[in-house]
């Protein structure tokens, strides 16, 4: 009994050394975990499971290559701790010498939104009750009418999600095509912000079609511009786009200097290979806002830090311009705007040495100084000179202005006509040359009022009532040109 025993043990043992070598092959090849990526808020929890095929593992060993970010338990329980990535790893002992690890990478991140007046007008209770903790807001987009490019809800967006606890950022939507475009731009949207506090970046948007003929070189140049001069004036900067856009033409170095805000939509982590502090992951219904909203994660405190807010310089001495040396007017870019830096209380004056070339204007105080607008008027070159009224201190510098392409006006209804008292009419008005914003003039406001202005292809829409009797021409005036005659209306 006992040789037959140890025959018996002994037959199994080297079936056990045949078998065990393939079962552990099996093992490792068909080992799997219940999710490879996991985007979680700070103090949610999930749970993870590896399977062998169908079968789940229940003796493996868990591990967070970052404990202060991500734990997890001996049963699989991921808790989020805090902002950042993690890998999470499950490793079991397969047969005698085999191990099987599997792996899941964990974002924790502050889940935001970003908005701008497509959205209407936001319940920013409901917003916070939803759980966001950030928002960016738009300031603008372009620059060439500083007024009419202004996001028309964003005093108001502004103002209810800080009385709501909600950390603020801003962004701008880019059209401009090169430096000088850009730096107008920046000083755009830093009329807008007004100095205030900021917890999350100043974030520039290239994403337009416009771009997609430029350069790396020339990308790299534009965001510098923008990006420099918002740094200048006391905030954080951030440059946006979508993956593709990055990856073909925000690859100078010029742009790596910034913050990254990456938009990667319907995927389970962005397909970029650089660092990024804030990914926008999709379209979706939140609580108090009008249609899908932009959300985003951010993988980076910026509420956590001091709060960003342009101040005027202490020193009483210094008194700089932003305007370049020299500045040509082009028949798209009517308007240049330069922004002085000073302490003084008192705003300056500014005087251009041929107002028929360029005319200047005082625009508005800013946090840090004063803006000014300068207005292309007609050919020529003109020095435009400021002074401060507290120190007598100066800078200068010079446009050129070009000759004014004449334009003509065609409407609809012919060069003149005739309204009826009360009536109410679309006017479709149709220039040889379109450059700039337009403005129409009425000459006699009793006979004819008018409405708002609305772009349309190859011209504008203007409305107009016929409110009294009489005759009034119709004017229209597109940057610094003179007023033009449009058409000649009766009202009967």
């Amino acid at each position: 009994m006992k040789k037959r025993l140890g025959s018996f043990f002994l037959v199994f043992a080297m079936l056990m050394t045949l078998f065990l070598p393939a079962y552990a092959d099996t093992y490792t090849t068909d080992f799997m975990i219940s999710s490879t990526f996991a985007q979680m808020k700070k103090g949610d929890t999930m749970q993870l499971r590896v399977y062998s095929g169908t079968t789940e593992v229940t003796q493996v060993t868990w591990a967070s290559s970052n404990p202060a970010v991500v734990q997890v338990n001996s049963t699989g329980t991921v808790t989020a701790l805090a902002i950042g990535q993690a890998t999470v790893t499950a490793t079991s002992a397969s047969g005698a010498t085999v191990s099987c690890s599997v792996s899941c990478s964990v974002n924790v991140g502050i889940p935001g939104i970003d908005v701008s007046q497509h959205r209407g007008v936001i319940d920013w209770p409901k917003v916070k009750a939803a759980g966001i903790q950030f928002a960016i807001i738009r300031t603008g987009y372009g620059n060439e009418n500083w007024a009419k490019q202004t996001d028309t809800q964003f005093e108001n967006n502004y103002k209810g999600a800080t009385a709501n606890g909600i950390a603020v950022g801003a962004y701008h939507y880019s059209y401009a095509t090169n430096v000088t475009m850009a730096a107008q731009e920046a000083e755009m949207c830093l009329s807008v912000l007004k100095g205030r506090p900021l917890q999350y970046p100043v974030v520039f948007d290239v994403e337009d079609k416009v771009h997609n003929s430029l350069s790396a070189d020339q990308m790299g140049q534009i965001v510098n511009a923008f990006c420099s001069r918002i740094q200048q004036a006391g905030y954080k900067t951030a440059v946006y786009s979508y993956v593709n856009f990055y990856n073909a033409r925000l690859t100078s170095p010029l742009v790596a200097q910034y913050d990254t805000w990456i938009a990667h939509w319907g995927v389970s982590q962005p397909n970029f290979n650089r660092p990024y502090t804030m990914w926008q992951y999709a379209a979706q219904s939140i609580p108090g806002v009008n249609g899908l909203c932009d959300v985003n994660y951010s993988y980076y405190d910026y509420a956590g830090t001091a709060a960003q807010q342009p101040t005027k310089p202490t020193d009483p001495n210094v008194f700089t311009s932003s305007a370049l040396s020299s500045y040509s007017f082009t028949d798209q870019s009517p308007d240049y705007f330069y922004r002085i830096t000073t302490a003084d209380a008192v705003a300056p004056t500014a005087v251009s040495s041929d107002p028929n070339v360029a005319e200047v204007k005082f625009s508005q105080q800013s946090a840090d100084g004063y803006i000014f607008h300068v207005i292309h008027k007609g050919e020529g070159q003109a020095t435009i000179t400021t002074t401060s009224a507290v120190t007598g201190a100066s800078v200068s510098f010079t446009v050129t202005g070009n000759a004014l392409p004449k334009v003509v006006y065609f409407t609809d209804l012919g060069s003149s006509f005739t309204l009826q008292k009360g009536q109410t009419y679309s006017l479709r008005v149709m220039p040889t040359v379109i450059s700039g914003n337009v403005k129409f003039l009425i000459g006699n406001p009793a006979v004819l009022t008018g409405g708002t202005v609305q772009s349309t292809s190859g011209g504008w829409y203007y409305p107009i009532t016929a409110s009294g009797s009489g005759t009034t021409p119709i004017y229209a005036q597109v940057g610094g040109r003179a007023p033009v005659l449009v058409a000649t209306v009766t009202v009967s």
